[in-house]
């Protein structure tokens, strides 16, 4: 499973399979999800976090998520497509471009992105979030990829 609650435990992805050890290169070398994570733990430091499991769950969806797209590469006939839906999410007042962060993960993973469809209801952020940061529409997307080679 995914993380994606608060509740998740990092888990050691090189030991599940030493194969990921690009996927986990790629995601670390992703200029906005480090610089979302460095946010983010400045907040924690100053108490600002409403749960400190959050830079746990998002540091571990991005990894697994990157592990996940590798691995669909890895079984994917060249050209063949890769699509998902996916929402941004919203933290301590920064809205994380999960559809850009994944779709870069992916184009270094040796995907090319086709399309980024974004569905027009955008999803609203949490209520915590609303009480300090006012209400911010979060895109909600289809992506499309293709895998190179």
């Amino acid at each position: 499973m995914l993380s994606c609650t608060v509740e998740n435990k990092a888990k050691d992805l090189l030991k599940i399979n030493s194969g990921w050890k690009t996927a986990l290169d790629v995601t670390h070398n992703q200029e906005l999800l480090q610089s979302i994570l460095h946010y983010l733990q400045e907040q924690k430091e100053q108490n600002l976090l409403n749960n400190n499991g959050i830079i746990r769950m998002i540091t571990g969806y991005f990894y697994e998520m990157a592990c996940v797209i590798q691995e669909c590469g890895r079984v994917m006939k060249p050209h063949a497509p890769l699509i998902l839906v996916n929402d941004n999410v919203r933290y301590a007042g920064i809205s994380i471009s999960v559809d850009l962060i994944l779709s870069k993960i992916a184009e270094d993973l040796g995907f090319y992105i086709e399309n980024i469809l974004v569905l027009p209801n955008a999803k609203g952020n949490s209520s915590q979030q609303m009480g300090l940061h006012g209400r911010d529409a979060l895109r909600k997307c289809i992506y499309i990829w293709r895998k190179s080679k």
